[in-house]
């Protein structure tokens, strides 16, 4: 699997040189609105590009029983890596940085460490539904095996709600 996710990322940069981060544009220019289980609270992603489409802005809220989470991705392609990578801040102090892949069905963010609460090894798959859906599956690392923490199927909303 490390080899197609490889070539794939290798074939994106040749058939794309001049926007690396085409695996993100189905979600550039909108905001998404997900429910967490259990009653956790919506989650509202904005993407819009910056710098001239040289990186992909992610600004999310989480709405719930509490206080407002919010938190904010920048994504760009590392010419050294031949990847896009991401690097992620939260009102709660987290701090995560990492890698995206394309695959078959959407994205793929191989492990990438949270920090807070406590430090926690995550992987996430965001699968494309279609041109309004997508979902997220969320694993942590627990002993040698992953579990999954949640899952979120999300919807185009209008930009701002």
């Amino acid at each position: 699997m490390l080899v197609a996710l490889t070539f794939a990322v290798s074939a994106l940069a040749a058939d794309a040189p001049g926007n690396p981060l085409a695996p993100l544009d189905f979600l550039v220019g909108s905001c998404w609105v997900g429910e967490f289980p259990n009653g956790g609270g919506t989650d509202t992603h904005c993407f819009e590009p910056v710098y001239g489409g040289k990186f992909v802005r992610d600004r999310h809220v989480v709405r719930g029983k509490g206080p407002d989470y919010l938190g904010e991705t920048i994504y760009g392609w590392d010419p050294r890596q031949q990847r896009i990578v991401f690097w992620y801040w939260s009102s709660a102090g987290v701090i995560e940085q990492g890698s995206v892949s394309p695959s078959a069905d959407g994205l793929d963010f191989p492990e990438h460490r949270l920090t807070e609460p406590k430090e926690l090894l995550m992987r996430t798959h965001w699968k494309r539904i279609d041109a309004d859906h997508y979902e997220t599956l969320n694993e942590r690392k627990d002993g040698e095996a992953w579990r999954l923490e949640w899952k979120v199927a999300y919807r185009r909303t209008p930009a701002g709600k």
